[in-house]
C-alpha cells in the first residue's frame, strides 16, 4: 500500500467519470462560512451555535444548583414534624436521646438518617377480656341474661373452653373485664426503649390476666361478689378489682413498660351457671334483711328523735354508763352520772369526754318533764291551799264548834247525794208511816253502768299510754320522784 501511495499512477483520476453506483445526491448547500477576508469560513458560522449552546448549559447547571438548593432545604426541613395532641415525642440524635416528652406541636430535630422524632401515643386505650374467664359460650349466647345461662347450665366445667377464677376459699367464679390504660407521658422514654408497639397490648392483657387470677385467689366468694370484707377478715381490705390493678401495675412497672393502668373494672360477674339460682335466692334474702334492718334503724332514729330529739345521744350514753355503774355496785358513780343525766334534762352543759356539751331536750321527754313539773307544782299548790285551809277551820273550830261541825256535815251530805249511785225520793211532807218496795230505775242504773265502764275504759287508756311512754323513756320515774 505504501508503493501505491507513492506511485501517482496508481492514484484516482480526478477527471475519471465517477462510479455510478457511488453517486451519492446531495441538495445545494445552504451556508456560505467566509473569513476575515471575506472569505467564507467555517469557525466564523460556529459561534452563534456555541452561544446558544453555552448559555443553555449555563442555564442547566443554574436550574442544577437551585434543584440541589431545594433538595438540601427539603432534606433539611424534612427534621421539621408535628406533635398532634394526644401524643408526646422523643427527639433522637445519632442514635441517642437528645430530650423526651415533648410537647405537642411543630418539633426540630435532625434529618433521617442522622436524628429524628419518636411519636408515642398517650391517649386512654382500653382491652376487654370477654372470654379469658367466662364460660364458653357461642356468640349467640354472649349476651344472655343470668337466668338465660341458668337454664344452659352444666354440672362439668371444660378446663379449656370454659375460663373460670378460683377464689380463696376454693369457689369458682365466672368474670369479665375491661381494662383501660395509657402511655405515662413522663416515661415515655421507658415505652419507646422496651416496649415493641405490636406486642403492646398482649403485654397489658398478659399482666392484667396474671393479676386477675391472683386477686380472686385472695378473697373468698362473697367477698368477689358483695365487695365487702367476710366478718372473720382482719387488716385493710381491698376489692378485687383494686387488687386486681395494684398487682398489674406492678407487673408493668417491673418490666420497665411506662404504662399506666388507670382502671380495671368488672363489667359481669357471675357463679357457676348451674349455681346461679342458688346465688340468687342468698343474695334475696340478705337483700330482704339488710333493708329490715335499715328498716329498724330509721324506726330507731325516729324513736329516738321523737323522745329527746338531738339530745337522745347523749342521753343514751349517760343512761348506759348509770346502768353499768349500778351494775358495778358503784354508787357514786351512778349518783354522777344522774346527776349529769338531770342536768342535760334541765337544758344545762355537761362536761363529756373533758369538754363541755349542751344540747336541748325535746320531743316526749320535754313533754313528760312539763308534765311532772306541772304536776310538782299542783301537788304543793295543793297541799299549801290544804294547810291553810286546816289552819282555818282549826281557828273557827276553836270559835264556835256547832257551826263548824255543821258546816262540814252539810258539805258532806252534799257530796253524798251528789253520787251518781244515790237516787233521792221525795215525800208528801207529815208521813208518818210509809212502805216501799224498792227497785232501781233501769234507765239510771244504765246510765250509771255506761258512765262507769266509760270511766274505767279511761283510766285502763292512761295507765297503757303511762307504761308505754315508761318503756320509750326509764329514767322517766325515778326523774319524776326526785323532782317531788
Amino acid at each position: 500500500m505504501s508503493q501505491m501511495s507513492q506511485d501517482p499512477g496508481n492514484l484516482p483520476d480526478p477527471q475519471a467519470p465517477a462510479n455510478p453506483a457511488m453517486v451519492v445526491r446531495r441538495r445545494p448547500a445552504s451556508v456560505t462560512l467566509r473569513g476575515q477576508s471575506g472569505e467564507p469560513t467555517g469557525s466564523t458560522l460556529l459561534d452563534p451555535a456555541n452561544q446558544s449552546l453555552a448559555d443553555a448549559l449555563k442555564i442547566t447547571y443554574r436550574l442544577l444548583q437551585l434543584g440541589m438548593v431545594a433538595l438540601v432545604a427539603v432534606f433539611v426541613l424534612s427534621g421539621l414534624q408535628s406533635v398532634k395532641e394526644g401524643e408526646r415525642g422523643i427527639r433522637v440524635v445519632f442514635g441517642k436521646v437528645e430530650s423526651d416528652d415533648l410537647p405537642p406541636g411543630f418539633q426540630f430535630s435532625l434529618p433521617r438518617p442522622m436524628g429524628e422524632i419518636v411519636k408515642v401515643p398517650t391517649g386512654q386505650q382500653s382491652i376487654v377480656l370477654l372470654t379469658e374467664f367466662f364460660p364458653g359460650l357461642r356468640r349467640e349466647d354472649m349476651d344472655k341474661t343470668d337466668q338465660d345461662l341458668a337454664k344452659m347450665a352444666k354440672n362439668t366445667l371444660d378446663p379449656i373452653g370454659d375460663g373460670s377464677l378460683l377464689t380463696g376459699d376454693l369457689n369458682i367464679a365466672h368474670t369479665r373485664w375491661e381494662i383501660r390504660y395509657q402511655r405515662q407521658p413522663a416515661q415515655i422514654r421507658q415505652y419507646a426503649a422496651n416496649v415493641d408497639p405490636d406486642t403492646e397490648q398482649r403485654i397489658v392483657r398478659a399482666a392484667a390476666m396474671q393479676a386477675v387470677v391472683q386477686a380472686a385467689a385472695g378473697l373468698t366468694i362473697d367477698e368477689l361478689f358483695k365487695n365487702l370484707p367476710d366478718a372473720s377478715r382482719t387488716g385493710a381490705f381491698m376489692t378485687v378489682e383494686e387488687r386486681a390493678k395494684s398487682l398489674a401495675q406492678r407487673t408493668l412497672d417491673r418490666m420497665r413498660t411506662g404504662i399506666e393502668i388507670e382502671s380495671m373494672k368488672i363489667i359481669r360477674k357471675i357463679p357457676p351457671m348451674n349455681l346461679i339460682n342458688d346465688f340468687e335466692q342468698v343474695n334475696t334474702s340478705v337483700q330482704t334483711a339488710q333493708s329490715v334492718a335499715e328498716q329498724a334503724e330509721q324506726e330507731r332514729q325516729a324513736t329516738l328523735a321523737g323522745t329527746a330529739g338531738d339530745a337522745a345521744g347523749l342521753l343514751l350514753r349517760l343512761i348506759g354508763a348509770y346502768d353499768t355503774a349500778l351494775s358495778a355496785g358503784d354508787r357514786a358513780a351512778a349518783d354522777a352520772a344522774l346527776e349529769r343525766i338531770d342536768a342535760v334534762l334541765d337544758d344545762k352543759p355537761v362536761e363529756l369526754d373533758g369538754r363541755p356539751v349542751s344540747v336541748r331536750v325535746t320531743g316526749r321527754a320535754a313533754a313528760l318533764l312539763a308534765e311532772a313539773r306541772q304536776y310538782r307544782a299542783s301537788v304543793v299548790s295543793r297541799a299549801q291551799a290544804e294547810a291553810k285551809l286546816f289552819e282555818v277551820k282549826l281557828a273557827s273550830y276553836r270559835a264556835n264548834p256547832q257551826v263548824v261541825l255543821a258546816g262540814d256535815w252539810a258539805e258532806a251530805f252534799s257530796a253524798f247525794l251528789a253520787r251518781d249511785t244515790v237516787q233521792v225520793f221525795w215525800l208528801p211532807g207529815g208521813t208518818r208511816t210509809l212502805e216501799l218496795f224498792l227497785n232501781r230505775d233501769p234507765d239510771v242504773q244504765r246510765e250509771q253502768e255506761q258512765a262507769r265502764a266509760k270511766r274505767l275504759a279511761e283510766e285502763v287508756a292512761r295507765q297503757q299510754a303511762k307504761e308505754l311512754q315508761d318503756r320509750q323513756f326509764q329514767p322517766t320515774n325515778e326523774i319524776k320522784a326526785r323532782i317531788e
